[in-house]
């Protein structure tokens, strides 16, 4: 196996959505705490692009489809946010409603039409919701 270096100074790991037989879309935290993906398109890796920030933790991403791709992240006060492309541009970050206040990370994964969410908070416990 060959490991190819995706290059970038991260201080998360990647959170991966993929969607068709051969697209990738992979997000990460960079050590300057913004928010950044890059995708495989089936022949290439394309270089990264900065979503905005500042984020901390580990950030989540689901993709129901080429048309709908989710990234969720947690900032640097515990706000859960969501930003999502909905097959043409990628909608501006918004606050998830009624998400914890006090975030550590989150994850995510789509199930029909519901995008299930799940946040660690400070206390260690885990809280979930399911955003339509």
């Amino acid at each position: 196996m060959d490991w190819i270096d995706l290059e970038g100074h991260l201080s998360s790991g990647a959170a991966a959505a993929s969607w068709g037989r051969f697209e990738t879309q992979i997000f990460a935290i960079g050590d300057d705490g913004q928010l950044a993906n890059r995708y495989w398109d089936g022949s290439s890796w394309h270089a990264w692009e900065t979503m905005g920030g500042p984020f901390r933790g580990q950030p989540a991403a689901s993709a129901r489809s080429a048309d709908r791709i989710d990234v969720l992240a947690v900032t640097p006060e515990g706000e859960v946010r969501h930003r999502w492309y909905d097959g043409t541009r990628w909608i501006p970050w918004r606050s998830v409603d009624g998400a914890p206040a006090d975030a550590i990370d989150v994850s995510c994964s789509w199930i029909g039409e519901r995008l299930d969410v799940f946040v660690r908070v400070a206390d260690g416990s885990l809280r979930y919701a399911a955003l339509r």
